[in-house]
């Protein structure tokens, strides 16, 4: 019957009837009772086509519309297809399959470049029809409406993702936020709430370049006070080291700072909407700009300073503080070779710099971006004019470690890329088919798309999200689009091969692969879920943003896929010579099918074709490798516990991250020199650990008696943590000298005085201001809360390191009736535990501990109390989602 389609239209229904009579009337067989139905199906489509349309003799309107190269996916293409809709009978016996969907097809011979050759399914096979709305949702794909609603609705989404990329980008947090609940956090709100944000400082780090100058010295590391000089001041020999060379860079340095203190006119989007407005009415603006009138030149009581930078260099220093800062800013550790010229960002146009700002493009951050780019540009010049310089010159901050952060970011995306490069060169092996890597890239582009465009609100009202997040979500959905693409368009290839019409691929691949990929994207969606109990913020952003990933992946491939092949079908399925021909474009040539197979242009669709012998299909490797593992079940239990012994054993001595290096780029020169001044000047200026005390009130702040009860306390609280070191095993001895603040410095409380020998240079410190420039810095503006910094002699993120910061937050005076905020009891390990009590008789206030380390500290303790929770809700939602799945097969 199929041979003779193309023959003469009496013939062919001659033929229909022959067929139908040698089924047998009283037979009540499945395949009789199949062929009946396919014969009373192919009569029906014959009579309704052959009306002037299908007229069987090569002059029909299909043939003709191939020829011209302009053959639609019409109602033509759909009688074809459902001809091949048709059961096939075996010659052999074996039941039909024309509309099964059972387990995958055997490998279809192929030519060199891809063409499909024909074979039968095994005979042992099973029909099974497609679930009922899965026909019913490829019927609706195929009409016009659902089809062009999600190509638009996934446009539309993913542009309006790429377009918010930038905008989300502003809002990502670098910095690592505390846990939740933890005493981190509430020392972090009442920082927030007592204090402008941390102090920004551009850092210049001075190096003697030992192949230049071996063993010479910046400045003499044993200077010495001469008393008997009035005034007394430092006598260093310049002879012998580096200090013009030195003093000369720091002039540079200080002259490119100078035109960002320059009385300029502040924008009058400066202050509040209100604020501006009645600011430019009193000088007239508003008229003046209505009428054209040009505005007149602004009073000198309306210059104010751009900004407000602090520079600190040793050769701009009275001697009274060069005594006092000879050994911070020249380490004697160091034999005087290294050295530091720093300055503090406090503000521009009013707005205080934060640590973020240039990163996220802030406005009034743009004299910090330039300044920065000048500096650097010197160092270049200095490198390229003096080559042979005896100093070497490095800068870093904090904008630019997190330029350097963001940078590595990104290059870890461009790695992503270039790994999709070669999965795609991977998929292209086994599709054998290079036009359907064009779905899978729509895929990822829709996937990462929405997926931000998710994320975006998330980030604005709901929850912090870190910078590596997108990095994350966007390795998520390169992940699982190739996957989810690489499952479906595989199984729909092996269904066309095997003579299926496209409707009826996809059909077997939804039903098959669709829930393959709905049970895998639900299983990993909902275990990165269960990471959001986590109380680190880090782990939780990237957790929502890889589920919200998954989800999409998931999405896009049940529906853009299957739209896109039901748009352009003949393209998609052209895969003569591996798709690298005009085939299935109005460019192609018509080329007549084979005897087997419907003329169609551009894409082979093949119609059931009778197989005398099939041949069974050789098991893969991992078939074979599956087989075994299912046999031999108790020893593979075995042997993985086994294996699963050593990881866990690893879990119990994990320890917390590193400030962040781990984030950094080991080749970037900002890291290098953020460790080198880690290293030199120790962790107090990098990541340093504050000790906020928040007086009773401004005047109890003022008086002698808070300032001496506050340094006794300080005295003591040394001792204490000392005893408590000691205690737990460790050999460390905390001193008084490693607490600085406005009561206390090297030890010694400056209420009564600081002395160097015999002199008090306490009056000149207050004479020349340093002490007022200190307070500045050190308390708020109300005056009512300060910081004492509290030095480590070992590394912060060590163990010994963790257990100093323990000491020293349990070390801290409790008082004896604890306030709450809230009812309910909370003890010491609370975060609505504030100490507050007195102190030699003084009402000391508040206290918190507070720094980068301890959130970090208390993120791993927070994170590893929690993380057995999250295995066991990750083993019960395997357990819930595949168990069954597992039973049923």
């Amino acid at each position: 019957l199929l041979s003779s389609f193309s023959a003469p239209a009496d013939t062919l229904l001659s033929a229909m009837q022959t067929a139908e009579s040698r089924v047998g009337e009283g037979s009540d067989s499945p395949t009789a009772r199949a062929c009946k139905t396919g014969m009373q199906k192919l009569r029906g489509l014959f009579i309704k086509g052959s009306k002037g349309r299908l007229r069987g003799d090569g002059n029909d309107e299909e043939a003709m519309a191939g020829k011209r190269g302009t053959l639609e996916y019409n109602e033509e293409e759909e009688a074809m297809e459902e001809i091949s809709d048709l059961p096939e009978i075996n010659r052999s016996g074996s039941k039909p399959f024309g509309s099964g969907w059972g387990p995958a097809s055997p490998a279809t011979p192929r030519g060199l470049l891809g063409g499909a050759q024909p074979v039968a399914r095994d005979a042992s096979l099973e029909h099974h029809a497609p679930p009922e709305w899965v026909v019913t949702y490829v019927r609706l794909l195929r009409g016009r409406p659902l089809r062009w609603f999600f190509l638009l609705l996934w446009l539309s989404l993913t542009l309006s993702g790429a377009s918010i990329y930038f905008p989300l980008t502003r809002i990502l947090k670098i910095s690592v936020e505390p846990p939740y609940g933890s005493e981190s956090e509430a020392a972090k709100i009442t920082y927030a709430e007592n204090f402008p944000p941390e102090p920004v400082t551009l850092v210049a780090l001075l190096s003697t370049n030992q192949r230049n100058a071996p063993n010479q010295t910046l400045i003499n590391a044993d200077a010495e006070m001469q008393l008997e000089l009035l005034p007394p001041f430092f006598s260093y020999n310049p002879e012998g080291d580096l200090t013009a060379e030195t003093e000369s860079i720091s002039l540079d340095l200080k002259k490119r700072v100078q035109p960002y203190l320059e009385l300029v006119e502040w924008p009058a989007d400066v202050a509040s909407g209100q604020q501006a407005e009645a600011a430019s009415a009193e000088r007239g603006w508003t008229s003046a700009r209505g009428s054209g009138v040009p505005a007149p030149p602004p009073s000198p009581a309306q210059l104010k300073p751009k900004c407000e930078f602090n520079f600190y260099s040793f050769f701009d220093m009275p001697f009274e503080v060069q005594m006092v800062a000879h050994s911070f800013l020249f380490p004697s550790k160091f034999g005087g070779q290294e050295g530091m010229i720093a300055v503090h960002l406090v503000s521009c146009y009013g707005h205080a710099i934060y640590k973020e700002c240039v990163y996220k493009h802030e406005w009034f951050c743009e004299p910090v971006a330039e300044l920065l780019e000048s500096w650097a540009d010197y160092r270049e010049w200095r490198m390229e004019e003096f080559p042979e310089s005896p100093v070497d010159l490095t800068f870093v901050s904090y904008p630019v470690v997190y330029e350097d952060i963001i940078m590595g970011i990104e290059w870890g995306m461009a790695l992503s890329t270039v790994a999709t490069i070669l999965a795609f060169i991977v998929l292209a092996i086994m599709l054998r088919n290079i036009r359907q890597l064009g779905l899978v890239a729509c895929n990822i582009l829709t996937g990462i798309g929405t997926t931000l465009l998710i994320m975006y609100p998330v980030s604005y009202y709901v929850m912090d999200v870190n910078v590596c997040a997108p990095a994350m979500l966007v390795a998520v959905a390169l992940a699982m689009s190739i996957d989810y693409s690489l499952f479906l368009l595989t199984r729909f290839n092996e269904e066309r091969l095997d003579g299926r019409s496209i409707t009826q691929s996809l059909e077997i691949a939804l039903a098959t692969q669709g829930h393959t990929i709905v049970v895998s994207g639900a299983t990993l969606a909902l275990c990165f879920t269960s990471m959001l109990v986590l109380p680190t913020s880090t782990i939780t952003s990237m957790a929502a943003g890889a589920a919200t990933a998954v989800l999409q992946s998931v999405l896009v491939s049940l529906s853009l896929t299957p739209a896109l092949l039901l748009t352009m079908p003949r393209f998609f399925t052209a895969d003569r010579m591996l798709g690298l021909t005009l085939d299935g474009t109005p460019f192609g040539t018509y080329r007549r099918a084979s005897s087997g197979t419907v003329a169609q242009f551009g894409a082979t669709i093949d119609r059931p074709t009778i197989i005398e012998n099939p041949q069974p299909k050789k098991e893969s490797i991992w078939a074979h490798l599956g087989r075994c593992s299912q046999r031999g079940a108790p020893v593979m239990f075995l042997f993985l516990a086994l294996v699963m012994v050593p990881f866990a054993m690893a879990l119990t001595r994990f320890s917390y991250v590193e400030d962040l290096t781990p984030l950094m780029q080991t080749t970037h020169p900002a890291t290098k020199a953020f460790i080198s001044i880690s290293n030199i000047y120790g962790q107090d200026l990098t990541t340093p650990v504050q000790l906020l005390i928040m007086a009773p009130s401004q005047k109890a702040m003022a008086s002698r008696e808070w300032s001496l009860a506050t340094c006794h306390m300080l005295q003591d609280l040394a001792t204490k943590v000392t005893d408590r070191m000691h205690e737990e095993g460790h050999d460390y001895t905390m001193t008084t000298a490693d607490f600085n603040g406005l009561m206390i410095f090297r030890g010694g409380c400056l209420a009564d005085g600081l002395k160097f020998g015999v002199i008090d240079v306490m009056p000149a410190v207050h004479m020349y201001g340093m002490y007022d420039m200190v307070a500045d810095l050190l308390s708020n503006r109300n005056q009512t809360a300060t910081q004492v910094y509290v030095h480590c002699q070992v590394d912060l993120f060590s163990e010994v390191g963790e257990a100093w910061m323990r000491a020293v937050r349990a070390s801290l005076p409790r008082p004896e009736v604890i306030r709450q905020p809230l009812g309910g009891h909370q003890d010491a390990d609370s975060a609505n535990y504030v100490p507050y009590g007195r102190w030699d008789d003084v009402e000391i206030g508040a206290l918190h501990l507070y720094g980068m380390p301890l959130e970090q500290m208390d993120g791993a303790q927070y994170t590893l109390r929690r993380m057995p929770y999250v295995g066991l809700a990750i083993a019960a939602i395997v357990c819930i989602i595949l168990g069954p799945l597992t039973r049923r097969s």
